[in-house]
């Protein structure tokens, strides 16, 4: 049987009073176990939450590659405008886009009606001319002959035959037979001189390519009247070759510090997205143009296009390789632009200064180091001076806070 409370405590001795300040004495120690419980998962909880877990890269040799970004467009190396210098209407068109033609082969043709007419008046007129030339000649020898025998006979007779009046009448005549005789030659040479121009008209009527090579546009239709005047008309716009292009980038002032001749470039156009073509600079023009308020530089950039992938006019996005630096010790970028947050208030600097900080763990507390910077790719920084080694790790971001 069980022994009772009351006779455990009458055992135990236990009296009114003292059991009251036994309970209590109870409540205090379990107060302060409870307390002391509280106390040490607190400071847990708060020292865990506290403790920083860095993100680290390594220090490491590299090669740096800088490039300059530009946009741009291709083009034929060698372009050329065939236009016509005659007006009329045009009869017919021999070639089309992508026609490939020879130098001298007829790629269209005038209505030559007029220009035949006008031809074949000037032949007529050339003709006359010379009739009154020929005529204009004999009445000048005439002349000649006739005043050289009056003024023998003057001389002769020592003035007394004939008389000074028709000595001088004869020498007149000659005079005037010359003045015939020279506006005669001079209608004479100027049709001569319009009969050229009209057979030349005529033969500028029939429209040849100048070169070897592909007709890139063709700007007329039969039918259509062309007006030659102060502009040369354009029919056709033709390139030599296709299989050597060029790309003409616009590459902003801000950069072209960097770009030089003979630098090579990598490019990708819309219609391969997926593949790269490569060229080389052959020309920095300095002529600047201005778009949009944004100053630009034309570079040329020389590609070859053998396969015949590349179509003028397409549009260009081009990276410039303006540096290699082979094995140099670099950082992240990530790493220039970290601050511990208890470092935040005071700043930092930009990645284009040349002299920037970065922060390493000493004995698990970041340290501030600061560093001569180089080139950068984008993505890592070239370091110029020995403050780092390749053993140290630098701080690119927190993990764990």
């Amino acid at each position: 049987m069980n022994p009772s409370t009351d006779e455990i405590e009458k055992t135990l001795g236990l009296t009114q009073d003292s059991k009251k300040s036994y309970k209590k004495y109870i409540w205090i120690i379990s107060f302060f176990i409870l307390l002391f419980i509280g106390i040490f998962f607190y400071k847990f909880y708060t020292d865990s939450g506290n403790e920083v877990v860095y993100k680290s890269a390594p220090v490491e040799l590299k090669t740096i590659t800088t490039t300059v970004l530009a946009t741009g467009n291709l083009e034929p190396t060698n372009s050329v405008d065939v236009g016509i210098e005659v007006s009329g209407t045009i009869k017919e068109v021999l070639v089309d886009y992508n026609s490939r033609v020879k130098v001298g082969e007829i790629m269209a043709r005038l209505d030559t009606t007029k220009l035949a007419s006008a031809v074949e008046s000037s032949k007529a007129a050339l003709l006359r001319y010379k009739a009154n030339a020929a005529e204009a000649k004999a009445s000048l020898v005439y002349a000649q002959n006739e005043w050289e025998r009056v003024d023998k006979m003057y001389t002769a007779t020592k003035g007394n035959y004939p008389s000074k009046k028709e000595v001088d009448e004869a020498y007149a005549s000659l005079q005037k037979a010359k003045a015939v005789h020279d506006a005669a030659l001079a209608q004479t040479r100027q049709a001569s001189a319009e009969l050229a121009s009209n057979e030349d008209d005529l033969r500028k009527a029939i429209v040849v390519s100048p070169i070897d090579g592909i007709v890139l546009d063709r700007k007329i239709e039969p039918g259509q009247t062309v007006v030659a005047s102060m502009e040369t008309p354009i029919l056709f716009t033709m390139a030599k070759d296709l299989t050597k292009m060029k790309v003409i980038l616009s590459v902003d002032e801000a950069d072209i510090g960097e770009v030089k001749e003979g630098q090579k470039v990598e490019f990708n156009v819309d219609a391969y997205p997926e593949k790269k073509f490569h060229g080389i600079i052959t020309q920095i023009r300095l002529n600047s143009e201005i778009i949009n308020g944004v100053v630009t530089y034309n570079t040329v950039v020389e590609v070859d296009n053998s396969d015949l992938l590349l179509h003028p006019g397409m549009t260009v996005s081009a990276s410039i390789t303006t540096a290699i630096l082979d094995s140099v010790l670099s950082v992240p970028n990530a790493a220039l632009r970290f601050t511990p947050a208890a470092e935040q208030k005071i700043g930092n600097k930009s990645i284009r200064s040349k002299t920037q900080s970065v922060w390493i763990l000493r004995q698990n507390e970041p340290l501030k180091v600061e560093v001569k910077t180089g080139k950068s790719d984008g993505t890592s920084t070239y370091i110029t001076d020995t403050s780092l080694t390749t053993n140290d790790s630098v701080l690119i971001g927190i993990e764990k806070q």
